[in-house]
């Protein structure tokens, strides 16, 4: 049915994200992911031109007889903030399988000061079924009748030994929600493969890799908020680091971070990147002039990865880079401003890519801070965003 009026677009859409975290021995892997990946699921989310007012919350939850039955974290929209306090959280505690979801629930539902006109989201996380042997009042079911009273949409992530009855009673929850289960699976590989044992870590350098708990919750976010946008999402990890090894190449170890990378890149992209799109590299953006020469020696790595790396080929089909200083020079652009995202879009129309790759590069605290955008050149809009930490010894 056609309407004879525009629908009005909201900008700046609150999005309230608790997360429901059974934090029980066996649940050390999905808290440290947790912790590596927030600030990463913060900008992938920030970056969306919706510009979505981001909070986070979390309702900590174990069983009777651990240090503490439910613990409640405000909602805030201050990420470090967010960070201080989930960097306190620890796996401990447990003992018989089952933990106490039901109060947890009953906390978020009522202990958490939700906003009132915008998307409100929560994500339970954890690896063992609820107690339903308490008698509570309160129940799961109580708790998923207000969720939907409330517009509160709970996510369901299950992960490790979760056993069926514990599944069971997740996919109800976020059923009757509106909401989806998803269940996470690990594989192990080290992180040497493709180099030296140390010299890029995924995330905190754990030698794990979870199936992208972060990437879920970005992709489900993503869905909510383009239900209040004319833009529809088309559907289809953290961050690295790198530390300089004595007896590794510089430039072996820079291959491997920036595949890394760049996969992560496509994982997160909001838009379905059909097999041979075609992709450019932008001059990475130095913030400072000390950083001019480290920057455009990323910007070539990231060039020959590009094209060297048989993965990233089936995806990317990278333009030709001729003539861009006299593009720079008609759009009266700086190589060293080449900061906005809509200046960047001119730039890659001009060269006939379908995407970009564009870049910052910053010095904290001792190390370098790469930050990696994936932009589509059609309508300037960020795909996805991913972050890398390097050893100074790396840069020049």
């Amino acid at each position: 049915m056609n309407f004879p009026f525009a629908r009005s677009e909201q900008k700046s859409i609150p999005l309230d994200i608790v997360f429901i975290l059974d934090t029980t021995g066996s649940m050390g892997e999905e808290i440290n992911r947790l912790k590596a990946t927030i600030e990463i699921i913060k900008l992938n989310l920030t970056s969306l031109s919706s510009r979505p007012k981001v909070r986070f919350g979390m309702v900590l939850y174990k069983d009777i007889g651990d240090e503490y039955r439910t613990q409640v974290i405000p909602l805030t929209g201050s990420l470090p903030d967010f960070q201080k306090d989930l960097d306190l959280v620890e796996a401990s505690g447990g003992g018989d399988t089952p933990e106490d979801l039901q109060a947890a629930l009953q906390a978020a539902m009522t202990h958490l000061d939700w906003n009132r006109n915008g998307i409100r989201l929560s994500f339970i996380i954890t690896d063992a079924p609820p107690h339903l042997d308490y008698e509570q009042e309160y129940t799961y079911i109580e708790a998923s009748k207000a969720a939907r009273r409330e517009g509160i949409k709970i996510y369901s992530v299950g992960t490790g030994g979760l056993d069926l009855m514990g599944e069971y009673i997740l996919r109800q929850i976020s059923q009757y929600t509106g909401a989806k289960y998803i269940f996470l699976t690990y594989g192990e590989e080290g992180e040497s493969e493709g180099g030296k044992p140390g010299s890029v870590s995924h995330h905190t350098g754990a030698n794990y890799q979870t199936d992208k708990l972060e990437a879920i919750i970005i992709r489900f976010a993503r869905e909510e908020l383009a239900h209040l946008t004319d833009q529809p999402l088309d559907q289809e990890e953290g961050y690295f680091q790198a530390e300089k090894i004595d007896d590794e190449e510089r430039e072996e170890t820079l291959k491997k971070l920036f595949e890394m990378a760049l996969s992560q890149l496509v994982d997160y992209s909001s838009f379905n990147l059909a097999a041979g799109i075609r992709a450019a590299v932008l001059p990475i953006t130095a913030m400072n002039e000390e950083l001019a020469p480290t920057a455009e020696y990323f910007t070539e790595q990231l060039i020959l990865n590009l094209d060297s790396s048989e993965s990233l080929r089936e995806i990317f089909r990278q333009v030709e880079r001729k003539d861009l200083q006299s593009i720079f020079k008609e759009l009266e652009l700086q190589l060293s401003g080449l900061v906005e995202e809509s200046q960047a879009a001119q730039v890659g129309a001009i060269l006939g890519a379908e995407v970009l790759i564009i870049g910052k590069l910053y010095l904290k605290e001792g190390r370098y801070e790469l930050f990696l955008k994936l932009l589509r050149v059609e309508n300037g809009e960020i795909l996805s965003v991913t972050k890398a930490i390097l050893d100074r010894k790396l840069g020049l």
